[in-house]
């Protein structure tokens, strides 16, 4: 197995650790190889909170709708006085509002109920490797990959104040599997930011995950984390490579992990105006 790592980043996004990876047998092209029909599925599916990604993504999707509305009255009216109506709002004053044209929603309250307390004896590059690999080498590599990838995720979602939140990981995967599945630039800075505030307030709408363990919680947030590498890397050799069989290999890949995780139509995200849309 001939291996060699390179480091790129991505605009203003995350800062990632590829790796572009040739193997001698040609496995690595063929996301078949990795579990393609049952492994992802079975490693993603051994936490509880697999199953309620369809309440999250459907929360997550009215949250960027109100996100939306917000910038236009922002846009419209400036920063100021979508604060006031926000701050207006949420108290339980009866008073006239400052500017009743500005129609607006109470300001979220702030739970983070994605946090979780991370236990080191958690090993998801194991469980991965052992889901995905079939042979000693592919499991050497999936398990290196993974540890790359978290690594360089960790020491950004670090700087960005979202460590150990699964609304980071979820928006690490988001935007791994959207740029994999349309092939295309990797969105910027301020989209991914509001992405990640969107998804934040939604895990706090859903009960289900102010009671779920720390384990499930980091599980599946090491996990998508681990699907984003995987991804990544695959997309990167194909596109080293200008192999049309590889990158439509990890598109069909890239869908597949969209519609189980988020449970819904990869067509569905999409990059407008430098925005991440969820229809």
């Amino acid at each position: 197995m001939k291996m060699k790592n390179y480091k790129k980043r991505a605009a203003l996004t995350f800062a990632f650790v590829f790796l572009s990876v040739g193997v001698a047998n040609g496995q690595w092209n063929s996301p078949n190889a990795y579990g393609y029909s049952t492994g992802y599925g079975t490693v993603y599916g051994s936490y509880g909170l697999a199953s309620t990604m369809q309440s999250m993504y459907n929360v997550a999707r009215a949250q960027s709708q109100r996100t939306a509305a917000r910038n236009a009255n922002v846009k419209k009216w400036g920063l100021a006085a979508v604060e006031r109506a926000e701050r207006e709002a949420g108290s339980r004053s009866t008073a006239r509002p400052s500017n009743p044209q500005i129609v607006v929603s109470p300001p979220p309250v702030v739970r983070n109920h994605g946090v979780f307390r991370p236990d080191p004896k958690v090993d998801t590059g194991k469980a991965l490797s052992d889901a995905l690999g079939g042979t000693p080498e592919e499991k050497a590599l999936i398990k290196l990959i993974y540890a790359t990838t978290k690594t360089a995720y960790d020491k950004e979602a670090a700087l960005r104040g979202w460590k150990n939140n699964i609304a980071a990981g979820l928006t690490f995967f988001t935007v791994a599997a959207m740029t994999v599945y349309h092939n295309a630039e990797m969105p910027g800075d301020e989209a991914v930011n509001t992405y990640y505030k969107v998804v934040n307030a939604a895990l706090d709408e859903i009960p289900e995950f102010a009671a779920a363990s720390n384990k499930d919680k980091q599980g599946l947030n090491n996990t998508l984390v681990g699907f984003g590498g995987l991804l990544l890397a695959g997309h990167a050799e194909g596109k080293q490579n200008n192999d049309a069989e590889t990158l439509s290999g990890y598109k069909k890949l890239a869908g597949m992990l969209i519609e189980m995780v988020l449970k819904t139509d990869p067509e569905n995200l999409r990059i407008e105006n430098g925005h991440i849309v969820m229809n």
